[in-house]
């Protein structure tokens, strides 16, 4: 097999719209905020915020936190719900 043609990276490229329906599962109540926050990182959340840049700022800040055990699961995921995450993720599907 030819080393170019295999990818580097096979994973899918995050998908906007699925990370919001994740999201949305826990603000209905079907999902723990640590479960949420798994399937958010397995998603690829934190490749979003980086390229979102400076608009998301503050969610990358909120997101640290959880990623660096500082924070417990439902403070950062009330955290992203006052910072816009659902905001950010319907800008980005309708892009």
């Amino acid at each position: 097999m030819d080393d170019a043609a295999v990818d580097e990276n096979p994973r899918p490229t995050p998908d906007p719209a699925k990370l919001a329906g994740q999201f949305a599962e826990w603000v209905r109540g079907e999902t723990l905020p640590g479960r949420m926050l798994a399937n958010l990182k397995t998603g690829r959340l934190p490749e979003v915020l980086a390229a979102a840049g400076d608009g998301a700022t503050g969610l990358a800040e909120v997101w640290q936190g959880w990623e660096r055990g500082k924070v417990v699961p439902l403070e950062v995921a009330q955290g992203l719900a006052d910072g816009g995450l659902v905001d950010l993720l319907g800008d980005l599907v309708e892009a």
